[in-house]
């Protein structure tokens, strides 16, 4: 097994692999026959025992929302099994050493493709704690993979920003303010890997295995190291906590930077 890109107790994204299906005739991007889903939902749960300690737990995340611009996939098939033996007719032995490469030796080698897919218009994907239904779906070609690479690629669209959420911060005395964060831009990217447990096993994607990438987005642990008293102190805005490049800009920047050390990880299907 893999070890993990992020350790877990700091993740803000984590996804699974579930099967999913979808309306036949809806327009989908991408190319091939096999489909997968993709989902977005709001994690409302504390932060685990770890990071609990530098958080305010009366922070609460309502709601938010993603801009994607397009998706950019790296997919591991399963070969042919037909690989070609004219090479070894005129190769020297350095070639001969090359060849054993792990990525061409296993059952034929491993076809590597990569997709690009670009939306026909902005994908402005809400999330909230209760609507876990699929997104999205895209097509990639049918077959049997060891490895996904799915990047999200996000974009600020129609003055609105890439990455958006709103809550509350609660008060000692009872009280509570709105906050909501701001980022602007596209250098932000989620990236997620997804592969078979076993590194001799595939799992299958065709027009019937559909799997469905569901991240979860727990937005409390983007704030892990955030305090209290920073929370309280923050500057509003007509009764709003604004947090963004022009407004409290030390709590953006630990955020920003929290959401950018967390933007990797890794599955591993059963």
């Amino acid at each position: 097994m893999r070890t993990l890109k992020n350790y877990l107790a700091s993740l803000a994204l984590v996804a699974a692999i579930m099967f999913s299906s979808c309306n036949p005739e809806e327009e989908i991007p991408g190319i091939g026959e096999g489909k997968m889903g993709i989902a977005f939902v709001l994690k409302t749960n504390q932060l685990n025992a770890e990071n609990a300690r530098t958080l305010n737990s009366s922070l609460s995340i309502e709601s938010g929302f993603i801009q994607i611009k397009e998706l950019e996939l790296e997919l591991k098939q399963r070969g042919t099994g037909t690989s070609d033996d004219d090479s070894d007719d005129d190769s020297d032995d350095d070639s001969d050493d090359d060849s054993n490469d792990d990525s061409d030796d296993d059952n034929g080698g491993d076809d590597s493709n990569e997709i690009e897919i670009k939306f026909r218009d902005i994908q402005k994907i809400t999330f909230d704690d209760l609507d876990k239904s699929t997104d999205f779906f895209i097509n990639i070609p049918e077959g049997e993979y060891k490895e996904i690479e799915l990047e999200v690629d996000l974009i600020d669209y129609k003055n609105e920003p890439s990455i958006y959420f709103e809550g509350k911060i609660n008060n000692a005395d009872g009280t509570s303010k709105p906050f909501k964060f701001e980022f602007f831009g596209d250098d932000i990217d989620f990236e997620v890997e997804i592969e078979a447990e076993d590194d001799d096993n595939y799992f299958k994607v065709d027009r019937i295995n559909n799997p469905l990438a569901l991240f979860e987005i727990n937005a409390l642990n983007w704030f892990q190291n955030v305090s209290d008293s920073e929370l309280q102190e923050a500057v509003e805005t007509d009764g709003m906590v604004i947090i963004s490049k022009n407004s409290n800009k030390s709590l953006y920047e630990k955020v920003k930077n929290n959401i950018k050390a967390s933007s990797e990880i890794e599955v591993e299907l059963d």
